[in-house]
């Protein structure tokens, strides 16, 4: 049995804008990040998350006086799958079940990245 690494992104562009890339494996619901390893006779369905969702949860990290505090948010979309990333806001956060886009985001070393906002 050979065992097959997913090299994809788990977020990419589409028609309607920035989607994340959940997989699901037959009789299991959806996961995001994406199964990273799988058997090769595994057959693994590919599911593309938004590119909306709806705010379950955030909170607003203080890293400290020498930088700027940042959000951090869990999103339900459909067909049922939480994720985690980065949450954008201007003045104020959004509440609670606001419907947040997926929007790319670059991490400070400029990696290609997601995250969410309003």
């Amino acid at each position: 049995m050979k065992i097959i690494k997913r090299t994809e992104s788990p977020f990419r562009q589409a028609p309607g804008g920035m989607v994340l890339v959940a997989t699901r494996v037959a009789g299991q619901p959806a996961q995001f990040p994406p199964i990273e390893f799988t058997h090769d006779d595994q057959p693994v369905e590919v599911v593309e998350l938004g590119p909306i969702g709806s705010l379950y949860s955030f909170t607003i990290v203080h890293p400290g006086k020498e930088k700027q505090p940042y959000g951090l948010a869990m999103v339900d979309f459909e067909p049922g799958v939480r994720a985690f990333g980065r949450l954008l806001y201007d003045a104020e956060p959004p509440a609670i079940g606001a419907r947040l886009r997926v929007v790319p985001f670059a991490l400070p070393d400029g990696t290609p990245d997601y995250a969410f906002q309003e």
